[in-house]
């Protein structure tokens, strides 16, 4: 008896197994993909900016051969992960272009679909970029004292008997902008070409060398730290040996380097390193300091002079 239950229960599964094998297999949908999303939006770009962003789907193909493309394409997106727009049932008759308006600051994430109907699985497409009002994008700085230089604003503060600026330089002909965004060039300065450094700052107005940032900065990277946010995030990690106190109001932020032989992403470091050139030269090389978020100390550093771009910070002759 016990033979023949165990049988039967064995049987049971087997049958239920088999059941479950077949309804997985007759679920089997092919995927759609090759969506592309044409833009010239920027990465980053101000407030009241209009974003159009044209859906493709001339290069869509299908996973699975054996499956002929749906006769009708359609198109809807999601913004932010919360506003859905239907753009249209059928690319064959209509393919309206997704309009953005920018309308306040902050990241925004446009995520695309095309769809076939609920036998095939969709394919996507992510665009994404932020929108950034320079007067506020920076949280968490001092009050310091400002004065204006050819219609740009700039803070200073008093060091070892000079008065620094206490911004990365920016408004100048030379230099530029982190992604290449003009939106972002008086947020965090202008990187600089070690040759380009040497003669931007304004008149009156000098690179400081080694010496000048060693002897009135010093080398505790806490103390010109700022603790700032970047539309409300932070910009410098934590650590436990680094304590930010930002007490020489140095104000230094982590916008990194660029390096021109990185043609791809040439910007390295963003919210890790601040790197500011010195006037030393060192063996045909120039001098730099650097500070990075996980070291107490400012480091020492040399650089090549065209291939490399930091930031400038200018002491008053």
């Amino acid at each position: 008896m016990k033979k023949t239950i165990f049988y039967a229960v064995f049987l049971l599964f087997a049958i239920l197994a088999i059941s479950c094998k077949k309804k997985e297999e007759d679920t089997t949908k092919p995927s759609l993909s090759g969506l592309e999303l044409i833009s010239d939006h920027d990465s980053y770009m101000g407030e009241g900016t209009v974003v159009h962003i044209q859906p493709d789907v001339s290069n869509l193909t299908i996973s699975d051969d054996s499956y002929s493309m749906p006769e009708k394409i359609g198109i809807y997106y999601v913004l932010n992960s919360g506003v859905r727009d239907t753009l249209t049932t059928d690319v064959k008759v209509s393919n309206p272009a997704i309009v953005i308006n920018v309308d306040e600051p902050g990241d925004y994430a446009i995520y695309c679909y095309a769809y076939g109907g609920d036998e095939y699985y969709n394919a996507s497409a992510t665009i994404t970029f932020t929108a950034v009002d320079p007067e506020t994008a920076l949280g968490g700085l001092p009050q310091l004292p400002s004065i204006e230089i050819a219609g740009n604003k700039f803070y200073t503060i008093e060091r070892g008997g000079k008065t620094w600026m206490a911004n990365n330089l920016f408004g100048t002909e030379t230099g530029s902008d982190y992604k290449d965004s003009e939106i972002l060039t008086s947020v965090f300065g202008k990187y600089y070409s070690w040759e380009e450094a040497m003669t931007s700052c304004p008149n009156g107005w000098h690179l400081p060398s080694a010496a000048e940032f060693d002897v009135c900065l010093g080398d505790d990277s806490g103390s010109l730290m700022v603790d700032a946010t970047f539309i409300d995030k932070t910009m410098w990690g934590y650590w436990p040996q680094v304590k930010i106190t930002n007490s020489s109001l140095f104000c230094a932020i982590p916008v990194g380097y660029r390096d021109f032989t990185n043609e791809d992403d040439p910007e390295i470091g963003y919210q890790k390193f601040a790197c500011f050139w010195t006037s030393d030269e060192y063996e045909d090389r120039a001098v730099f300091r650097s500070i990075f978020e996980e070291d107490a100390q400012v480091q020492e550093g040399t650089g090549d002079k065209q291939t490399l771009a930091m930031s400038v910070r200018c002491v008053k002759d």
